[in-house]
């Protein structure tokens, strides 16, 4: 037989059923390849089935008119547009008062000035270009779909002509088709409008990129010129000149540059000054409300006395904190607002660090407002380079006359003592600062003298600012803790002093580490510092496949420390404000807190695992390969931990219970990892594996219960009436304060002895960590109870040999036998 291929026979048959040639049907089946490489023809558009018009009519008129009111209510162009003047205005102001102030040597901290706002124009309009670039794609995505509806509905009306539908049907598609063309005009004209604001907010990102530009270059020739002379010295003629001119001809303009920058800004920004007004207003009316009860409770509490100075003062202590709301508010206000405002906030600063600091510095604080005041005119008077050198020049001079003047005053006190001493050495060094910036200043050395006075001033401005403010978040801490929510916690009224110690050296911490950033980038070294930390960090060194850096051990060793601390306070938490509310079996709580601090510590580790960079799932795979070797080779180990899982989901026994192991008898202090810690009653400590709780046998004396019982055998002389005993030694029993009264003392006549009379004491205490102590009381009782019944307790005779006792000891012995109604004891011949 013939094989024939199937697509022949496809052919033929299709030949067959088509009554066509085979070579014409296989010519037609198997498209050539010129025919696939074409481009697959658009469909026609299909038209809306007549009796679906009015629907789909109402549809894309409702499309329409969505696509009409987006477009209404988008008032992103007309912001851009309305802010896009006042901005170049900005930008002119900016770039006039850049021009004059970016000359050889000037400032670092001037540069820095001029960068942040330089850098906030750019976000500023970078932002609105991103939202010119989101609105014109939007807008472009609906054109693109108009072309579609067009063609479609230009189809439906050439149906409806041809098969002379009613006239309001042909009205209705027209209609449609008037509508389609309204829209795309309208998102023509807008797409328009919206590429026109694009190439003018183009123009003023070019120069604010331009600006961004030589304020690098500035930046770098302030650096490289730092150790340079960059200027004639003081006693130059050509200086007193271009101070003159300074003081004459570019003064009024430089100002009047800087009112109209702030103008414009305000003109803009204006109604965020209501917000920080309302900030004031709250902070104030909070503190005012608190005022009262935090004099009542500093005399109940004396350690609250210093938070308690800040407190009094609410106008004040609301003013600075409302001044740390004013960054994130007015991140592009110009160089003249900031200063304004400073001011504004230096008096209630005064106020308060004056009552923080001890009074021999309050001089220090009156300088430091002077210094302060005088460095913002210097600041204002940054593009006058003579002038700005001219007030440094008086500002370190009489800077350095009142460090000497100080320093003198302080070595004649009475009491000296060791803030005295640092306060004195920090003033030296600020004296041998601010010669050396005098001393530069004079001589030409203007760049260097504006760096180390501008850092050094800056620096000082930090540390007060930051310190009043650690002070009063302090002292809100403090006096919050007496307040509802905080004083409802058990956690916080019975470890108040210890929340106070901690929660303080953090605020002072925090605001080290803030002053800290803080005064490098006044020294403009943040950056670079940061930097080469960073670059230092992150170098790595490999071990075969393994690539290892530093701050990848720095990641995993904090992992793992705060895994523990949050471990430590959250099981804190709980021990101390939530298992109390609970009503938990004992013993659980101790379970919880233990297999909770586990599971933080799994979680930590693996988040550890994961800082340092390695494979999940490499460390799985290494992790199931090192488990058979660690199941052979730790297997003791691992039971040990497996047992102390088991103790502390099943709880066979607790912390606290009193167990027997190993004929030792003892309180079970912790059950540990590996394993147990039981305190034994000689004050010994025994450890034992959690293995040797769970597979041997362990005898719980408070498993289900606390209570202990007790037994004492009392021998009475033969003829005493054994009901009146029985009688006598129950009610002993029961009459001590800590023997249960349930269940009840009981006595029973045991046996008859050899010398006396048998009976057992029962009786059971709740207090079992006493029962020691409470079965010598009843004993003692039990003694006196018959010596004042007269019933004698006879002596052992047969087991007291008096020839090996002191022959003292034997007279008493004898002589004390007959007041018990006994025979004196003889003794007992040799064989």
């Amino acid at each position: 037989m013939f094989s024939f291929p199937r697509t022949t026979c496809i052919v033929v048959l299709l030949a067959l059923l088509c009554h066509v040639h085979p070579a014409r049907a296989a010519e037609e089946s198997s498209p050539s390849p010129s025919a696939s490489a074409s481009p697959t023809p658009t469909p026609s558009p299909t038209p809306v089935p007549l009796a679906d018009v009015v629907g789909a009519a109402e549809t894309i008129s409702a499309s329409l008119q969505e696509i009409q009111n987006n477009l209404a209510a988008n008032q992103t162009g007309e912001g851009v547009t309305h802010d896009l003047e006042k901005t170049k205005e900005e930008i002119d102001a900016l770039q006039a008062e850049s021009t004059r102030a970016l000359t050889p040597g000037v400032p670092l901290e001037t540069v820095a000035d001029f960068e942040r706002r330089w850098r906030k124009l750019d976000t500023e309009i970078s932002s609105r270009t991103r939202a010119l670039t989101a609105d014109a794609t939007l807008i472009d995505k609906e054109l693109a779909r108009v072309p579609a509806w067009q063609s479609t509905w230009t189809e439906t009306l050439a149906s409806a002509q041809a098969s002379e539908a009613p006239p309001e049907v042909p009205q209705r598609i027209s209609g449609v088709l008037s509508a389609i063309e309204n829209t795309a005009e309208t998102l023509k004209k807008s797409r328009a409008k919206l590429l026109s604001l694009q190439s003018r907010i183009a123009e003023q990102a070019q120069r604010v990129a331009g600006g961004l530009r030589a304020i690098k270059a500035a930046q770098d020739a302030a650096v490289e010129r730092l150790w340079e002379q960059d200027s004639a010295p003081i006693w130059n003629p050509e200086v007193r000149v271009a101070a003159t001119q300074d003081l004459v001809e570019k003064s009024q303009a430089s100002f009047a540059t800087q009112f109209t920058q702030l103008g414009a800004y305000l003109a803009r920004e204006g109604a965020r000054l209501f917000y920080l007004a309302l900030i004031f207003c709250v902070l104030a009316f909070l503190l005012f409300k608190i005022k009262q009860r935090a004099a009542r409770w500093t005399v109940d509490d004396p350690a609250l006395a210093r938070a308690n100075r800040v407190l009094q003062l609410p106008l004040a202590t609301a003013g600075v904190l409302t001044f740390f709301f004013v960054r994130p508010l007015f991140e592009q206000a110009p160089r003249l607002f900031w200063v304004t405002l400073a001011a504004l906030a230096l008096v209630p600063m005064l106020f308060l660090l004056r009552r923080l600091v001890d009074r021999y510095l309050f001089p220090i604080l009156n300088a430091l407002v002077v210094f302060y005041v005088v460095a913002q005119l210097r600041s204002v008077a940054a593009s006058l380079p003579v002038l700005s050198r001219v007030i440094l020049l008086l500002e370190m001079l009489g800077g350095a006359l009142f460090l000497v003047w100080f320093i003198r005053s302080t070595r004649t006190a009475k009491h000296e003592t060791v803030s005295r001493k640092a306060t004195r050495a920090a003033a030296r060094g600020a004296l041998v600062l601010f010669t050396v910036v005098f001393l530069a200043n004079l001589l030409g050395y203007v760049g260097l003298a504006n760096y180390l006075g501008a850092g050094a001033l800056t620096v000082a401005y930090l540390a007060i600012l930051l310190y009043a403010a650690a002070g009063i978040l302090e002292g809100l801490f403090y006096f919050a803790l007496q307040i509802w929510p905080l004083s409802a916690l058990r956690v916080v009224r019975n470890h108040r002093p210890l929340l106070r110690a901690r929660v303080g050296r953090i605020i002072y911490l925090a605001a080290f580490i803030i002053w800290l950033l803080l005064s490098l980038s006044a020294f403009s070294l943040r950056e670079p510092i940061i930097e080469r930390v960073r670059a230092f960090i992150t170098a790595e060194a490999a071990i075969g496949s393994l690539h290892l850096s530093l701050g990848a051990v720095l990641a995993f060793g904090l992992t793992v420390w705060f895994a523990i601390l949050l471990s430590r306070f959250i099981r804190f938490l709980l021990e101390e404000d939530i298992y109390d509310r609970f009503q938990l079996a004992r013993g659980s709580t101790y379970a919880v807190s233990t297999i909770l601090h586990y599971i933080i510590l799994l979680l930590g580790f693996f988040a550890a695992i994961a800082a340092i960079g390695v494979d999940m799932t490499k460390f799985t795979i290494l992790a199931g390969a090192l488990g058979v070797g660690i199941g052979f080779g730790l297997q003791n180990i691992i039971n040990n931990f497996v047992s102390g899982l088991i103790l502390l989901f099943e709880r066979p026994v607790q912390v606290g219970d009193v167990v027997e192991v190993g004929g030792a008898t003892g309180a079970i202090q912790r059950i540990g990892i590996r394993a147990s810690v039981i305190r034994l009653a000689n004050a010994s400590e025994m450890i034992v594996p959690n293995g040797m709780l769970i597979s041997e046998k362990v005898g719980n004396w408070t498993l289900s219960n606390r209570q202990r019982r007790m037994e004492l055998r009392i021998g009475v002389a033969y003829g005493t009436d054994p009901t009146r005993v029985i009688e006598l030694l129950t009610a002993t029993a029961a009459k001590h304060p800590l023997v249960a009264a349930h269940p009840e003392p009981r006595t029973m006549f045991e046996e008859f002895g050899n010398d006396a009379l048998l009976f057992d004491l029962q009786f059971w205490t709740d207090d079992f960590d006493n029962w020691p102590r409470i079965k010598s009381d009843v004993a003692v009782a039990v003694n006196d109870a018959l010596a004042k019944a007269e019933i004698a307790i006879p002596f052992p005779q047969r087991d007291l040999h008096l020839q090996s006792i002191h022959p003292a000891v034997a007279s008493a012995l004898q002589d004390r036998a007959p007041a018990h109604g006994m025979e004196p004891a003889r003794p007992r011949a040799e064989g």
